[in-house]
């Protein structure tokens, strides 16, 4: 029996203009593109639109994943100037030399041949994420390095979990899938605190213990004219201010203080002993 031939598909090609001209582009769009003369006037539009958006954003950088005799990996440059390419890559990798552009390299591969998936279609797409993310320094490659595995893990994970028939895995690639989307989010906030830099935060904290109950309210501001007011207080504490806060507003409705231990006076008869005569009596 003759085995049957693997089917074929067709690849899509992508035209990207090489200037802004709409006449190149047009030409360049009906010589290209499938079914253009089928195109309405807004469908056309939007393909230009976005082959140019795809030219501006430029071409990450490619390269082709080489396995030699005894099982190890190499990476090779894959576009028409290896000049161009190697550039790219330091750029990526925010590089000054090649012994960074290497270590960074072997890492990835590093971790995409430990889980099976050691391809070029894998690594460029790491390599791509690097580069949309523009990092600014070697310490962002490393942590958007850290970002992809981390991603890539939890989502094997959650795939793991779809296909399990017991309970205990189940539970086991849930947690490691819980575990790793939290680190990846905090992965995430800490790539934002590195490229926010310093900030400074000024926090306003009055404490108001009145009816046996604590109200602790916080204002954070980052400065400005009428910032600094405490709601309820006195305008005209000055450098008072830092004392204990005056009572206000009660915000428990708790009704009056609680009395403090001191012995009670009675309280003195508005109008003395004397008694009020009614209406009429002599």
């Amino acid at each position: 029996m003759v085995p049957k031939a693997p089917p074929t598909t067709e690849g899509i090609v992508i035209p990207i203009p090489t200037s802004d001209s709409k006449a190149e582009a047009d030409r360049l769009f009906a010589e290209t593109v499938p079914g253009w003369e089928q195109l309405d006037n807004d469908e056309r539009a939007e393909i230009a639109e976005l082959a140019l958006a795809l030219r501006q954003r430029g071409s990450p950088p490619r390269v082709t994943v080489v396995r030699d005799g005894n099982g190890k990996f190499s990476i090779n440059m894959a576009g028409k100037s290896a000049t161009l390419d190697t550039l790219r890559l330091h750029n990526t990798f925010v590089a000054d030399s090649l012994d960074p552009v290497n270590t960074r390299a072997s890492e990835l591969i590093k971790y995409l041949d430990s889980v099976g998936g050691c391809t070029e279609t894998r690594y460029n797409a790491a390599l791509s994420f690097i580069d949309s993310m523009a990092p600014q320094s070697q310490a962002e490659v490393l942590l958007l390095i850290q970002m992809y595995v981390t991603h890539d893990a939890a989502i094997r994970a959650l795939s793991q979990l779809g296909q399990a028939e017991w309970v205990q895995n189940m539970q086991m690639f849930g947690n490691m899938a819980t575990k790793l989307l939290r680190t990846s989010q905090g992965q995430m906030e800490t790539l934002a605190r590195m490229r926010r830099g310093g900030e400074q935060v000024v926090r306003h904290i009055h404490v108001d213990n009145r009816g046996g109950q604590a109200v602790i309210a916080e204002n954070i501001n980052a400065g400005g004219r009428g910032n600094g007011k405490l709601d309820d207080q006195t305008h005209a504490a000055g450098s008072a201010g830092i004392s204990a806060a005056l009572l206000g507003a009660d915000a428990f409705g708790s009704g009056v203080p609680i009395p403090g231990g001191e012995r009670e006076a009675s309280m003195q008869d508005a109008r003395g002993k004397q008694q009020r005569r009614a209406e009429g009596e002599p």
